[in-house]
């Protein structure tokens, strides 16, 4: 029986498992100040500068309906009162009920000229709404208007990497970099979008900033570990993976990760124990079982392998790679058919080196 190359699927450190939201308690911090002789000179009602008042002490307390109440009796006497509307979609923002706040903040930025701020929350509120071209104009106004700025680059910037955009993506966190020089996660998520880019070295130096800012990244490490191996920095890529895993042990991709540059180094026996320990902590991540079939292959347990394979094949059923590894595993226990079928499928998805199995060994 001829020898049987070896694919192993390798998870790449995606954004996806990499990027930290900014804190979105920011979102809630806008409330206005009281003012009560400005709204006077400004022609409000005392009526409803009194229920504007109540509804910012409702709001300062945390009291949310109530103060919606309040703000919404004062809009009811004074029906342009851009004060009210903001702060309305500020106890509207803290309920997560985006769609009322964005509504509010509409009709308040229409009304007045100094709706600087709003434009960021609105941004926020468009981004929490999944209405994502939206939020990028407005984070725009933001920036533009020098109000919030660093937040609106790395909020566009995630919109961005989100959408595969990693040269604009690239730009936004150079820039809320250029606001904050010592913004650990900018510099995090600028390495991911270089790394997106291909352009490796500038994501190391990138990823190495996040360290130094921020030596308990655990990510970083991870996501730099990763840069290395795409280097063939074997060693550094396992010296990488080691630290974030001592700080975080359970760091599934980390475990994944690591267990690949093992199987690179030919250690199949860690790189087994890193891919199983990766399964017992999350039994739905597919590539790790495919993974440990590519080890065990290595180790000539076909029969295991096959197992692991299918339980890949399992939780994604869209697997080239897996149907791969499951066909080298039972042309080893001469189960051709089974192999072929397995090559076939892989063929059918464009998966490299499917057709050289298949038309070597299954012209019968």
């Amino acid at each position: 029986m001829r020898a049987s190359t070896i694919v192993l699927a390798v998870l790449a450190s995606f954004m996806a498992n990499s990027i930290q939201a900014q804190d979105d308690s920011t979102i809630v911090k806008i409330a206005a100040d009281t003012l009560s002789s400005d709204l006077q000179e400004g022609g409000m009602s005392v009526k409803a500068i009194s229920y504007y008042n109540d509804g910012l002490a409702f709001l300062g307390n945390a009291e949310l309906d109530s103060a919606i109440q309040r703000f919404s009796a004062a809009l009811a006497v004074e029906d342009t009162f851009p004060k009210a509307l903001y702060n309305r979609a500020a106890a509207y923002l803290q309920k997560e009920d985006y769609r009322r706040a964005n509504d509010d903040l509409n009709v308040f930025i229409g009304m007045t000229d100094t709706a600087s701020n709003a434009y960021y929350f609105r941004a926020r509120s468009y981004q929490m709404l999944g209405q994502l071209d939206s939020a990028k104009v407005d984070y725009g106004m933001a920036i533009q208007k020098g109000v919030h700025m660093e937040d609106s680059y790395l909020y566009r910037a995630q919109i961005h990497f989100r959408d595969g955009e990693y040269v604009e993506a690239d730009a936004d966190y150079t820039g809320a970099i250029h606001v904050n020089p010592e913004n650990a996660q900018a510099y995090h998520d600028r390495g991911s979008a270089r790394n997106k880019r291909g352009q490796l070295e500038g994501a190391a130096e990138d990823y190495n900033r996040a360290i130094a800012l921020h030596p308990r990244m655990t990510i970083a490490y991870i996501n730099l570990g990763t840069v290395y191996r795409k280097m063939d920095r074997l060693n550094d890529a396992l010296s990488e993976y080691n630290q974030g895993l001592r700080l975080d042990p359970n760091h599934v991709l980390g475990l994944n990760n690591r267990g690949y540059v093992h199987f690179l180094m030919e250690s199949y026996d860690l790189a087994v124990e890193d891919f199983e320990k990766a399964i017992s902590l999350d039994p739905e991540y597919a590539y790790a079982y495919n993974n440990l079939a590519s080890a065990l292959i290595k180790q000539e347990k076909y029969q295991e392998a096959i197992t692991q394979a299918s339980e890949a094949i399992r939780l994604k059923a869209d697997y080239g790679f897996a149907y791969l590894n499951r066909g080298i595993a039972r042309e080893m226990v001469r189960d051709m058919p089974g192999a072929c079928s397995d090559w076939e499928k892989a063929e059918s998805m464009n998966i490299q080196n499917a057709d050289v199995y298949r038309s070597a060994s299954c012209q019968y």
